[in-house]
Parts: C-alpha cells; structure tokens; sequence
C-alpha cells in the first residue's frame, strides 16, 4: 500500500489563500496525485486532534470541509498519525516531532510498502522535526510573492512518484 503523510498547513493552507476554493483545487490536485499512484491518504497535521480516533469523523468545521472534499474526489483516508508520548525536542514552531508519530504509524502499519510526507517543513535541521524522514519529503512552499506558486501543486506530483519509489527504510533508522 502508498501512504501519503499529510500536513494541512502550507500543502493545503497558506499564509496567503486559504480560502475554500484555494482549498478544493489543492485537494483537487491530491486527488490526482492519489489517483494516479494509489495513494491513501494518513493526517499528520496538527489539526488531526479534531478528528475522532475511532470514527475518524471530524470534530471541527477545518477537518469537516477536508474531509468532505476527499470524499468529493475520491481520496481514501484512512487514518492519522499517533501522538507520541514523550516529545523529545523542539521544532521553531512547537514541541511535535512528526517523524516520531509517521514512524509509529509505519512500525504498526506493515501493510505500508511506500510512503510520502507533503508538507512545508523547513530545511534547516535544527528547526525541523522531519528529519530522521526526510528523503521521504515533498517540500511544498507556504508563501509565496506570486500565490500561484504556494501550496500543493500539479509540479509536486513527479517529486511524489520519485519518492514513492524510493525503499521503505524507516526500520533501519528505528
């Protein structure tokens, strides 16, 4: 199975437009990234907190209007990452280091063959918090001077495949 690790702001919310309709046509564009590699999709944003563990509905308007858009075109969500227990640094944002819970997800998740992170993360290492997965990584950019340019884009999709080809390697970082 491929599994993309998705973060909502900067690949889906940007500084500039996050109105609704810049939202449906970057859901648009997942939608044929999943498509078109067989993609299902895992939320790894900060905003997976208002959605239910069990049901996987959303608590809130921000997940209700994703969530909604998925089913629209077609994505197959299958989940979120899990909260680690124990956050053992700092990113220049917060106390969360996704790469610890895309590892949980992978570790109790066999049936992942491939996997690929969308998200805004920094390049800068000591501010990063995706850094034991980064060649798993499709940097997307959340602001922009020309707003056509932020986002998920249809130009990601080549750096998706690329990724998704690339050896499951999480167990040997474990």
């Amino acid at each position: 199975m491929n599994v993309i690790f998705l973060d909502y702001d900067g690949p889906l919310f940007t500084f500039s437009d996050a109105s609704y309709d810049a939202l449906e046509r970057r859901i648009k564009t997942l939608a044929d990234i999943c498509h078109s590699y067989d993609c299902k999709v895992v939320v790894s944003s900060a905003h997976k907190d208002k959605i239910d563990n069990e049901t996987l509905e959303p608590l809130n308007d921000l997940n209700r209007n994703v969530l909604t858009l998925f089913k629209k075109y077609g994505i197959d969500f299958i989940g979120k990452t899990p909260e680690v227990g124990k956050k053992t640094g700092k990113s220049s944002y917060a106390e969360s280091w996704k790469e610890y819970e895309i590892i949980r997800y992978l570790t109790t998740h066999p049936e992942v063959e491939h996997y690929c992170i969308i998200d805004d993360d920094t390049n800068n290492i000591s501010a990063s918090d995706l850094n034991m997965v980064r060649s798993h990584l499709v940097k997307v950019s959340p602001l922009e001077d020309d707003k056509t340019k932020e986002g998920l884009l249809p130009s990601h999709k080549e750096q998706v495949k690329e990724v998704l080809e690339l050896d499951n390697d999480y167990k040997l970082r474990l």
